[in-house]
């Protein structure tokens, strides 16, 4: 982390930056990054000492929490305490006040996203983390790969309070419907349009013109999905269209087949297609699917981003019932 300029704080969802601390029993630092530690869930516990209350409700749980395949850390503020491998030291309390603040509990997803953090702290977060992780525990077995198509998918890209937010904007009165290629790139405000792909019906999107907005999405997808594709795919995001906000409601019409997001001229510069759900629990149907890869059906969670490459045939399925709201992106950069 630069000591330049600080990094907002750490938020769900958010990519933890790497960090390199030294043990208080000495010998290799603890970098959270390193082969032997990322792709497990590291949960963090910070404290002036090993006798704090949410550090040493860490140690008396750290053997429960190895056992399901999490990699426990306590982070102490001074001194060489303790002999303890799973106690670190943060000796100028940079990276302890972006994580978690001075008593916070903090756990990083085997993806090395955010899925708790908890400034209060304490030896209660430590408990509501570990029963957190106990629930999860299933969804970690090994098991049987499928065959599916070569989508990425990033849990928490959004909150429950981020995608109402969005949900709002798109329900506010005030932005007019315009016909499709009808001098869209002269918009200086939000406005809606009706998206007839293949003849459907049943989708209407509004586009984010507004500065506020447009920043407010572009902070979360920096933060949380572009570094994915970085990774992913070796691709670096560094440009969108105007971000949307799509509605699939009522009758779907048309002709039931999916599209490719690039074929035409003027939008051959997509690389990545990006939705997120914004509603998951209020409507059903509406999955995804990629035709050329099998069956299956896509359906994430209300705030997760489902990304693919933007030549991939793909439709989202008839909504059976409610009304699907989705951020919708389209990402691309310099090559």
């Amino acid at each position: 982390m630069s000591a330049a300029k600080a990094p907002p704080p750490l938020e769900v969802g958010d990519v933890a930056p790497r960090f390199v601390l030294p043990r208080a029993a000495g010998g290799p630092p603890y970098d959270s990054e390193s082969d032997s530690i990322i792709g497990r869930v590291q949960v963090l516990a910070f404290g002036q000492g090993p006798a704090s209350a949410g550090p040493a409700r860490l140690i008396a749980r750290a053997s429960e929490l190895a056992a399901l395949g999490c990699v426990p850390l306590v982070v102490i503020r001074r001194g060489q305490e303790g002999a303890r491998p799973d106690i670190a030291v943060d000796a100028d309390g940079r990276m302890t006040a972006h994580f978690g603040g001075p008593d916070g509990v903090v756990v990083i997803g085997r993806n090395g996203h955010a899925l708790v953090v908890d400034r209060i702290g304490g030896a209660a977060a430590v408990d509501r983390a570990a029963e957190l992780l106990r629930g999860l525990a299933a969804d970690w077995r090994p098991k049987p790969a499928e065959r599916q198509a070569p989508v990425l998918m990033v849990p928490n890209a959004m909150s429950r309070a981020d995608c109402r937010r969005l949900i709002d904007v798109y329900n506010a009165a005030g932005a007019p419907i315009v016909e499709p290629g009808h001098g869209v790139q002269n918009q200086k405000s939000d406005y809606k349009m009706r998206i007839p792909d293949y003849g459907r019906k049943d989708r209407i999107d509004h586009w984010i013109v507004n500065p506020e907005t447009m920043a407010f999405v572009n902070d979360r997808l920096q933060r949380r999905v572009f570094p994915e594709i970085r990774k992913a795919f070796q691709y670096k995001i560094t440009r969108h269209e105007r971000y949307r906000i799509g509605c699939y409601e009522g009758e779907r019409g048309g002709m039931a087949h999916g599209h490719r997001d690039n074929t035409q001229p003027n939008v051959a510069h997509r690389r990545f297609a990006c939705s997120i759900n914004l509603n998951a629990e209020d409507f059903e149907g509406g999955e995804l699917v990629f035709p050329e890869y099998g069956d299956q059906r896509f359906s994430p969670a209300t705030g997760e981003a489902v990304v693919f490459s933007s030549s991939m045939l793909h439709e989202p399925l008839h909504v059976t019932a409610g009304r699907r709201m989705v951020l919708l992106a389209f990402l691309f950069g310099e090559v």
